[in-house]
Formats: structure tokens, sequence, C-alpha cells
């Protein structure tokens, strides 16, 4: 048996009987620590990595029994299984409070726990210092022991680092960066909780970088990317760099360039980075990433700090705490000491018009889901109507599926080490999940396939309302037969009409409602934990899913084909161009959208070659950002390329796409997906 799988089995069979799970929890992680086998990887010049991840997560889905059965008896779980709707636990997508990481040291984050315990006389909170103190009592011995073999092998830097960092705050930037990497591990691997950010390192970094000797400052650099990297995290490990203070000043500086060059620098597969776009970014450092881009480094997003804080002060943030955001996983962003919950449920849109159509019936699942009526509208906006009542309804049944979690989550889980960097959750004396301690304890809904929903709408305004050229019941016919004798009607609504995506304000229009209609249904509407929802509209690969279960829509798509990606328009909509194409996704007020949006531009090679194809890219993300766009993220593909790859992809280990929110190899998707990327390189 491995140590890992040791490891596995005394958490699944642990006796627990009559206590809370915080102390649990805390057990376990103890037991973890002194118990674990950890390497020394060959590019971590700062510390080892261990085989324990995800061991203590096999409890969140034996305790949140009682959560499914509540959806069971709410009559909910329907909607899953049609993918109308969902909603769970999300543990997965956080921030640590890294400036209390950097400034306090793993030392620091004990001996505060140690102050607080020493002034409180609350029960509840004397169980919450103690359990975090004794966490990390064990994750100093498991240092010690990593020491004892650092030295034993020779890494003496990496010891006499790590011995100094139980002693004290960090004071050097090879010992900022260790404890960045050594508190990345204790949380990831040890705590249940999942950490997708490692912060803005430029700024994090900076006041140790100004100490640092100069002939030492890059190699260092490079060192932190290559352990980064080291790591292989799924889904990517991102960090960020910019933003602005207080005071509106842009927060890049020399160490930001140094870290853009070490991506760029490195063959890196698993890291990837958020560059915050103030409207006093320089604009060198962002041609400068799209030189990368061109050249396939690609794994970064943009992000728009205005709108970012925007969205945040709308959901109810200060702007001193929204102006401080983090940036975990894709594009989910949170106000400093927010625990960022991005991805807890979700909203399939299409399914709105697909339940105002056939009254609430899902025909490809045979079971009523949506609210039933009579079929029955005279006009555009009496049905227009009947779809926004299906959507209220779809993202109520999401937030009650993520409310019957989140009113559990005292029963399932505990994150003390997370709670630890957390000011707010150590002023309260209660740890994140288990006592809901965060400042700002919000919960998220996604909604998914707005394109697809807004080109239906209109094709079915155009073809029964506007032109009359058939009946709503027609319509139903033919989508239930998947367009069977239609496909000259099919394909005329596919590449004849106007679509979301192409500038046209009548398309426009109906997406933009419906982002409305979802904003004002779900975001700043509380949840169970003393916070409130954040509307997202982000899709990451759950578009497949989710249209795997949809019945043929009105736009041309047949049943079970994916719907629209994030914020972008169906394939092969944007045909108008970029500009067309941006003209309609600047009608979204992406401050409705704290929870995060993105949209997706995709550039031939031969678009962006030499100044002027850099001039042409710098402009589309200027011109976004000036009508309030939220983010972007971009691809350069070439035909060629792509098809050569998909035959022969021994030829092609390090091509890499863009394929929502992370990278992926090309020789690692299904050919569908391979296919997909092929056809939005012709375009």
């Amino acid at each position: 048996m491995t140590n890992r799988e040791q490891l596995f089995e005394y958490v699944k069979n642990y006796k627990s009987e009559g206590r809370s799970v915080l102390d649990i929890n805390s057990d376990l992680i103890v037991y973890l620590f002194d118990n674990c086998e950890f390497e020394f990887l060959p590019d971590n010049a700062f510390f080892v990595n261990v085989d324990c991840g995800n061991v203590i997560c096999q409890l969140h889905t034996v305790r949140s029994g009682s959560a499914r059965e509540k959806i069971a008896e709410l009559g909910l779980h329907p909607g899953y299984v049609t993918k109308a709707f969902t909603g769970a636990c999300d543990f997965g997508h956080t921030s640590a409070g890294w400036e209390d990481v950097l400034s306090l040291g793993i030392w620091g984050l004990r001996e505060r726990a140690k102050d607080f315990l020493s002034k409180t006389t609350d029960e509840k909170s004397i169980g919450f210092y103690t359990n975090i103190i004794r966490i990390y009592d064990s994750a100093f011995r498991f240092i010690f022991r990593v020491i004892d073999k650092a030295k034993a092998k020779g890494y003496i830097r990496m010891a006499e680092s790590l011995s100094n960092l139980t002693k004290r705050p960090p004071e050097t930037l090879y010992e900022a960066m260790q404890t960045s990497l050594v508190y990345y591990i204790l949380q990831q691997k040890f705590d249940g909780s999942v950490l997708r950010t490692m912060g803005r390192i430029d700024s994090l970094f900076y006041p140790f970088y100004l100490k640092c000797d100069e002939a030492e400052r890059d190699e260092l650099v490079i060192r932190y990317m290559e352990a980064m990297e080291s790591y292989h995290v799924g889904s990517n490990l991102p960090f960020a760099l910019g933003g602005t203070d207080a005071e509106g000043k842009d927060l890049i500086n020399e160490l930001s360039y140094k870290l853009l060059r070490a991506y760029h620098k490195l063959d890196t597969k698993d890291v990837k980075f958020h560059l915050i776009v103030s409207e006093n970014t320089p604009e060198d450092i962002i041609r400068e990433t799209f030189e990368g881009i061109r050249t396939g480094k690609n794994s970064v997003v943009f992000m728009n700090n205005r709108k970012v804080i925007d969205s945040l002060v709308f959901n109810g943030a200060t702007k001193e705490d929204a102006t401080n955001f983090h940036i975990v996983g894709c594009y989910e962003c949170g106000a400093e000491g927010e625990l960022t919950c991005s991805c807890n449920a979700r909203v399939n849109v299409p399914k709105a018009v697909e339940y105002a159509l056939f009254g609430g019936y899902d025909t490809m699942a045979d079971v009523s889901v949506g609210l039933s009526n009579n079929g029955k509208f005279d006009t555009f906006e009496e049905f227009y109507n009947e779809y926004t009542r299906q959507l209220r309804h779809l993202s109520k049944c999401a937030m009650l599926n993520c409310d019957a979690y989140e009113k559990r989550y005292p029963e399932i889980f505990a994150g003390p080490i997370l709670s630890s960097t957390y000011k707010s959750a150590m002023e309260n004396g209660r740890d994140v999940y288990h006592g809901f301690g965060a400042k700002y304890n919000n919960s998220s809904v996604n909604a998914i396939g707005i394109a697809t929903a807004a080109d239906s709408l209109y094709a079915i305004k155009k073809l029964v309302y506007d032109d009359k050229e058939y009946t709503l019941d027609e319509i139903r016919e033919i989508l239930e037969s998947n367009w069977k004798d239609n496909e000259t009607l099919r394909f005329k609504i596919k590449n004849k009409f106007p679509k979301y995506g192409q500038g046209i304000d009548d398309v426009d229009k109906l997406a933009a409602d419906t982002v409305d209609v979802l904003s004002d249904e779900i975001s700043n509407k509380p949840n169970q934990k003393g916070g409130v929802y954040r509307l997202g509209t982000f899709s990451i690969n759950w578009r497949h899913e989710f249209g795997e279960h949809t019945l043929a829509s009105a736009d041309g798509r047949y049943s079970g084909e994916t719907i629209s990606q994030n914020m972008s328009p169906s394939f092969g909509a944007d045909k108008e161009g970029v500009t067309a194409y941006i003209t309609s996704a600047s009608k979204i007020d992406a401050s409705k959208t704290p929870n995060g949006t993105v949209i997706d531009l995709d550039f031939h090679s031969s678009a962006v070659r030499g100044k002027e194809g850099l001039d042409s890219m710098v402009a589309t993300l200027k011109t976004y950002f000036e009508k309030g766009g939220f983010a972007v993220h971009y691809n350069v593909l070439d035909t060629d390329t792509l098809l050569d790859a998909k035959v022969n992809p021994e030829k092609y280990p390090n091509l890499q796409v863009r394929l929502c929110g992370w990278n992926v190899l090309f020789a690692n998707l299904s050919d569908k997906e391979k296919d997909e990327f092929i056809y939005r390189s012709q375009k």
C-alpha cells in the first residue's frame, strides 16, 4: 500500500462521533502532516511536494448526504439530471490572505493565533484558535522533517531558509518566494480547500525584490516560475500582475516585466497569469504580453481593473476592499476578505427558451422541470415574458440547490489553514466555512449559453411574430424532430439570420436583457452564510455537458450540440469581424456580473503578423475595456498547423490552445474539441 493509500484509509475510517467538523478536520490535518511522505523535485529550489492532496476531500461527499436528501425532498433533482440547473458546495476556488502570509510568514500566522487565543474567553473562538495552533505545530514538525532531509541531500539553502521561517517572517526575496510555496503546499495538500491563485506576486514580492542583490534577481524569478510549474496543477496555477492601489496608481513595476519574461522564456504548461489592466497600465507590458500570445504563450487573461472594481462594489464590497481584489481560477474576482465560492451553481439559459416553448416539459428527459403554461403567446412580448419567467424559476432552483448545501457547511467542511490567513476570520474567531468567518461570505450562480438563447429568441421572433412564416406549434415540431426535413430552414437561420456578436441591436438587446433579468434574480440575493449571491456568465467546459442535455434550439443548433461559450457569440456567428463582436459584447453591463464574465477572441496567425498585427491586437483590448468589458482572452490559430497536429500529434508535443479559462495541450483534446478549434481557425 502506498503512503497516499494509507493516508486515505486512515481518513476514511477515522472514528469521530460527537465532535465538530472543525475538530475532526484538524485532527486529520495533524495526522497528515505527521505521517505523509514527501519528495524533492528537480525543478523546485524552494520546497518539496507531497501526495496527499484531496485526501480530506473524500469526506465532503459523505457529509453532504443530508443536503442531497433535502434537494430530493424539494423536488429539485430532475433539474440536475436534465442540466437545467445545478447547485452544490464550492471549496475549490480560494485565495489566501496573501498580504498576511507574506508579512507574517508561516511563523507569524501561528503567533497571531496564539495572540488571539490569549485575549478571548469565547468557547468557540478558543476551539478555533487552538485548532489552528496545533495544526501549525504539526506543520512545523513536517517542515523540520523536510529540513533534516534537505540537509542530508545537500539542499543547504533550502534547509537554512526554512529554518529561518520557523522563527520569523521572510526577509529576503528567496524567503518570500519560499514562504508562498510552503503556504501553497500547506493549504493545497492538507487543508482540503483548493488554492487557486498565488496572488499579485509582482506587488507581494516587490519590497523583497528591491532588497535583493541585482545579480540574483533574475535567477530567482526563473526559479520561482519553475517551482510553480513543478507542481503540475490541473487547470493551471495562476498568478496576477498589475492592478491599482487605493489612490488609483497603477502597480506595474520592474518585477512585473521580469515575471512576464520568465513566463515567456520557460516551457510552462501549468502556469497561467492574469494581467490586470487599468487606464494607466504601461502599454509596453500589454504589447509584450501580446507578443507572447502570438508565439503560443497565451495562458493569460486580461482583466479590466475598473470594471472588476465596479462589479464588486455593486455586489456590496467597499471601494477599498474591491480595489484590492484577488482573481481565482479563470477570471473570478473577490474583494479583499471575500471567500470566493465562484462555482456553486449554474443555469442553462437555452433551457428557459425550451421550457417556454414546451410548458416546462423537458422532452429529452421526459420530465417536467420548468413552469407549466398553455403554450399560447399572441405576441413576442408575451413569449419573451414567459422566457424570463422560466429563467427566473431556473435561477431560483439553482440557488435552492446551493442553499441546501451551504446551510449545512458546519456539518460538511472546515478550512482552518485557509482561515488562518483571513483577518476577518481571525478577528471573529470562526472558520471561513465551518463558522462563516469571512468578511464577505458570498455564493455564485453562473449562467451558461446566453448567445444560444438570444439567437433562438430572435429566430422565434422573426419566424413567428414578424414574418409570420411559422406558428409556434410548427417551431415546436421542428425542434422536437431535430430539424428533420427542415434542413433548408436550419441552414437559413444558421447562416442568414442576425446573431449576437454581429453588432446588431435587435439581437444584442436580447442578450443584454437576459443578463439584466439574471442579475435582478440572482445578484445580491441572500444566501445561507450571511452573504449574497453573485452572477457570472462564464461557461468553462460545462457548455458541452449542458448542450448534450438540451433540445435542438431555434438558432439552428442540433439536439445535443454544445451551447455557446462564456459571453461569446455562438461558434461561427461572429462573421462580421472583431469590431462587431466587441460592439455586441460591450452592450452587456459587466458590472452586473461580479462572479466573472469573459469573451474569447480568435485570430488567424496571418492576421496578427508584424507591427500592424500587434497594433490590431492591442487595439481590440483597449476598445473592449474602454467600452466596459470585464475580461478577454485570445487564441492565435493556424489552420494548417491544427490539421497536421490532429493527424500527427507526435510532431506537436507542446502545442497549446486556450480551452476556456485554462490552457490544454492540443494533443490531449477529444476529436470533437480539436475539430472545434480547427473550425474556429477557418473563420
